[in-house]
């Protein structure tokens, strides 16, 4: 599991978003409201399949970001994990301890620990 995660405005531009990215090695952000309220996420995927392969990088992140972010609690099995990403098709989860995010797991996270669990997500696919 990640702790330490990036967040970024929903009003910040996707190219000002995949500069962050790059800069920090990372594949995601958490995007957050005026009120810095954490909401939904965007990741490099979302970047190029929803801005750059559409050819429009005038937008911003607020406006491409997935959303609502998907969540599981910090006692949730690893299982569990594995198959809500298969079902609702997604890399990451947010990883939250009474409603407070405090952390992210990823696909390759799940993989890293137990290999078998690819065909668990795989399969939901």
């Amino acid at each position: 599991m990640k702790i330490q995660l990036t967040k970024i405005s929903e009003t910040t531009s996707v190219i000002d978003a995949a500069k962050k990215m790059k800069e920090q090695n990372i594949g995601s952000l958490l995007v957050f409201d005026a009120s810095e309220k954490v909401y939904g996420i965007v990741t490099g995927k979302d970047i190029v399949y929803r801005a750059v392969a559409l050819n429009n990088l005038q937008i911003n992140v607020g406006q491409i970001a997935s959303k609502p972010l998907m969540t599981i609690t910090k006692d949730a099995d690893i299982a569990e994990a594995a198959s809500i990403m298969g079902n609702k098709q997604i890399r990451r989860l947010i990883v939250t301890n009474n409603s407070e995010i405090i952390g992210m797991v990823s696909e390759h996270d799940l993989v890293s620990i137990s290999p078998s669990l690819y065909d668990l997500i795989c399969r939901q696919h």
